[in-house]
């Protein structure tokens, strides 16, 4: 996915929506313009994102033989300093 940050700030673009949705075409990949000023896709940019990695997980888990490894995956909060998630397979 391509995400064109700070939208609201047209005057300092560097690269026009056009532009962006071209690019996301060109290799096949979703484009989204955000802003996290103004609130404006950001949800719906991580909702998006989320929701393709799972149906990419879910279908490689169905497409996968019972010894690949396949299983249902648990997202949990990672105890570094750091506010990253882990994926870990049950």
């Amino acid at each position: 996915m391509i995400l064109g940050n700070k939208c609201d700030m047209n005057d300092k673009r560097q690269v026009s929506k056009e532009r962006g949705e071209k690019l996301a075409i060109d290799y096949g990949i979703k484009f989204l313009e955000t802003s996290a000023k103004s609130s404006l896709n950001v949800e719906e940019g991580f909702y998006i994102l989320g929701r393709d990695i799972m149906t990419r997980l879910n279908r490689k888990m169905s497409d996968s033989s019972p010894l690949a490894g396949g299983g249902p995956i648990k997202i949990t909060e990672s105890r570094s300093k750091r506010n990253f998630f882990r994926c870990s397979l049950l």
